[in-house]
Formats: C-alpha cells, structure tokens, sequence
C-alpha cells in the first residue's frame, strides 16, 4: 500500500490571506463624512482665492479689447444670473450714457453642483464655504484674474465671493445641469471678456437667484 504524502505546509500563505483580508477592510473602508468632504473643498477654494485679484483701470487697452468707448461713465451695473434648469441665464443690466447700444443677453452659463447629499437651493447652505454651491444673494464684484488656480480652462475670471473661491468665469464645458465647484461656467468666451472688460470693483453687482435643481451626479 502506496505512503501518503506528507502535507508540505507553505511558508507565508497565512500571512497573504491575513495581507488580502486586511486590504479587503480597507478597500470597504468607511467613505469620507460631509465634515471631512467639506474640508477638502474649502482648500481648493482656497487655492484659487490665495491669489489677489485686481482692479481695472479705467482707460482702454490692448488687453481688454471688449471695454466700451466710454467705460467707465457706461458699465456694466447688474450681473443676473438665474440657477433654473437649463439654461441658467445670464443676462447684463448696463448704466450711463452708451447703456442702451451694449450686448445684455441672455447667455447660457452653469452654475455650482454642490456637494453630495446638500441642497443648494437653501440659501444659507448655498452660501456655505466648501459646499460647492453658487451662492445665492447679490454681491459686489471684488476684482479680476486671467485664469483660476485650479483649473487652467477657466479663464477671464470675475471675481464677487473671492474668500470662497468664487466667481463667473469662461469654461468650455457647460452643460443643462448644475456642474461646477461653485462658479458661474459662462459658455461664450466672448461674454466672459465683455463682463471682465467692463465691470466695476465694488460697482457692478452679481444676483444670483431662481431654484437650484439637484443634477444627476454632485460632487464627492
């Protein structure tokens, strides 16, 4: 009658099934809490905020080819910006004595997504710091930028919350939902320049208002 072979136990095979169970836990670890998801978005907003913004000077130049002939007797007053689907006008208010010949609108723009699980159409939530929402409120506009930090597409930035990140801006992709971290997404480029061209520091204010829907996929 033929010996069994002894069972040659494998070194270390333990060990690697104790190694993938562990990494099993943690790949079903425990998702980030609203608290700690808040926190991330507040420093990203910070990383677009940390650069200063600056002020237009009234004169017209090469670098700002939109501005109007008689700016800044002419400007832009009111920035209004509407958060219905799905278009999310925007639409210009101009003062002074040329007001009547400029472009008003209204131009398709996206606001904030927010953040997963928060409401953005609650006012006070909108305005929380590292919600990702579009605050809603009027604000005056508080400066200007070539781009944010963040993100290189977004560019001819106009800053009216810069402590949260915050501002209208163009940006290629702007779809018939709430998209962004927070901005305003302008789908014209040409817009974009014509509001930085010719808006006010303190001056020209943004209105943001109208009923935030909650789009398919907000941010995590």
């Amino acid at each position: 009658m033929p010996k069994k072979k002894p069972q040659v136990r494998r070194r270390g095979s333990t060990k690697s099934i104790r190694s993938r169970k562990a990494k099993s836990k943690k790949s079903r670890a425990a998702k980030p809490t609203l608290k700690e998801r808040m926190a991330r978005a507040k420093k990203l907003e910070a990383l677009d905020a940390g650069k200063p913004a600056f002020k237009l000077l009234p004169r017209a130049s090469a670098s700002h080819p939109l501005r109007n002939d008689d700016f800044p007797q002419t400007y832009i007053q009111e920035i209004s910006v509407s958060l219905d689907d799905p278009d999310h006008w925007l639409t210009l208010t101009w003062t002074g004595p040329n007001a009547d010949s400029q472009e008003t609108g209204p131009f398709r723009a996206s606001p904030g997504a927010g953040l997963r699980g928060l409401n953005c159409d609650d006012e006070a939530t909108s305005r929380r710091s590292g919600s990702k929402c579009t605050p809603k409120g009027t604000y005056p506009v508080q400066g200007f930028q070539r781009r944010l930090n963040s993100d290189s597409r977004a560019t001819y930035v106009t800053w009216f919350m810069q402590r949260r990140g915050i501002a209208l801006h163009y940006f290629p992709i702007v779809p018939e939902y709430a998209a962004s971290h927070g901005c305003v997404r302008i789908e014209s480029e040409h817009v974009a320049r014509l509001i930085r061209d010719n808006s006010l520091v303190d001056d020209t204010q943004v209105v943001v208002s109208g009923t935030w829907t909650k789009p398919r996929k907000q941010w995590s």
